[in-house]
């Protein structure tokens, strides 16, 4: 089998590890790869060059992109294409078209889409329904749908009535084998100061305001680290500063080892608003962290059992979001070690590269 996997880039974000995951994990099994990018970018670039080619459509303008993909197609004769985003998707489909490929097609549905946002002009408005004319296009033509979550494949289906045996749920490759093998010491109340984590992009959708504001009613002695960067960091710096909290509260900027920076911190903390899934809290579940998070679309409940392994929160709800907190550092809601790594388990590298090439054989049988 050969499969291409086409993205825009290869910069950070969760499905870009994701991809990269996947990539190596089916490279070691016998199954060749290679990474098509609208532009030859991303700080991911170099590590995807070890396992994989790297191929670029469209350096100078989007127009190039279908008419090299259609040569590359045709030139590679790949058994299969993955995407993801929904306009890339489309024009995957249109490359597939033109080449005359018999290649199957799998399209990865990692969140809901855009939303229509109450201050939306006329251009925003018309960008999201494009957006989502587009979703609706490929779920209807693509070979195999995948979503991320249970959740997630739940709202697609509903939202554009599909049939529900089309769309099937793979979860993320998150977690590396070697990562499951580390045993953290069992965490008891009393730490000075007690050790907080938050992991992810430093933009609205993943809350970090709303932590902030949290940890200015948190009582007792701690200190939070948030790991990211991001266009609200400006922001976050004035809230933080404006809340007298810039000796308990750090932006360390962007680490490319998360589970490191876990490994350090007894309570890992998820505010954000949405997600597609939530990466960020399986590797705190690898990690062994006790967990706080909201309960929001769409990884959340579904990762942590209905809040049996971590605790769940309202949306937006600072003062509930600080008391979870306190909760955690009093321990008076504890989760054993051996329940988080038994279900970070689930989101394995192996185990989900697994089931990754059990869909791609299938597709090929067909």
């Amino acid at each position: 089998m050969k499969v291409l996997f086409v993205l825009p880039n290869i910069a950070i974000g969760g499905v870009e590890h994701v991809r990269l995951a996947l990539i190596e994990y089916l490279s070691t099994h016998g199954i060749e790869c290679r990474l098509v990018l609208r532009q030859r970018r991303g700080e991911l670039l170099e590590r995807v060059r070890e396992v994989a080619a790297v191929d670029e459509l469209a350096p100078r303008g989007l127009y190039q992109f279908v008419p090299s993909l259609v040569r590359l197609i045709r030139r590679e004769q790949p058994t299969h294409v993955v995407t993801a985003f929904s306009d890339v998707g489309v024009l995957v489909w249109l490359s597939l078209k033109l080449a005359g490929s018999r290649a199957k097609w799998v399209h990865t549905v990692d969140d809901s889409g855009p939303v229509i946002g109450p201050g939306a002009g006329p251009i925003g408005r018309l960008t999201v329904l494009a957006r989502r004319c587009a979703a609706g296009f490929i779920y209807r033509r693509a070979d195999a749908v995948v979503a991320v979550s249970e959740a997630l494949r739940a709202e697609i289906v509903g939202a554009y009535a599909l049939d529900p045996q089309s769309v099937m749920v793979l979860y993320n490759p998150v977690v590396p084998d070697e990562n499951l093998r580390w045993h953290r010491t069992p965490i008891v109340g009393g730490t000075e100061p007690y050790p907080i984590v938050a992991v992810g992009r430093l933009a609205p959708q993943k809350g970090f305001d709303i932590l902030v504001g949290a940890m200015a009613r948190v009582r007792g002695s701690w200190r939070l680290s948030i790991w990211g960067d991001g266009k609200d960091r400006p922001k976050l710096v004035r809230l933080i500063a404006e809340a007298g909290l810039q000796d308990r509260i750090h932006l360390p900027g962007y680490t490319s080892d998360p589970f490191r920076a876990m490994r350090d911190a007894a309570l890992f903390v998820m505010p954000s608003r949405h997600e597609g899934f939530g990466n960020v809290l399986v590797e705190a579940l690898a990690c062994q962290c006790q967990i706080v998070a909201t309960d929001c679309p769409h990884g959340p409940c579904e990762i942590l059992e209905g809040g049996r392994l971590g605790e769940l929160v309202a949306v937006g709800d600072v003062d509930a979001l600080a008391h979870a907190i306190e909760r955690a550092m009093s321990a008076q809601r504890y989760v054993s070690t051996e329940l988080l790594l038994e279900r970070a388990c689930d989101f394995s590298v192996s185990n989900s590269g697994k089931s990754w090439e059990l869909l791609l054989r299938r597709l090929a049988a067909e």
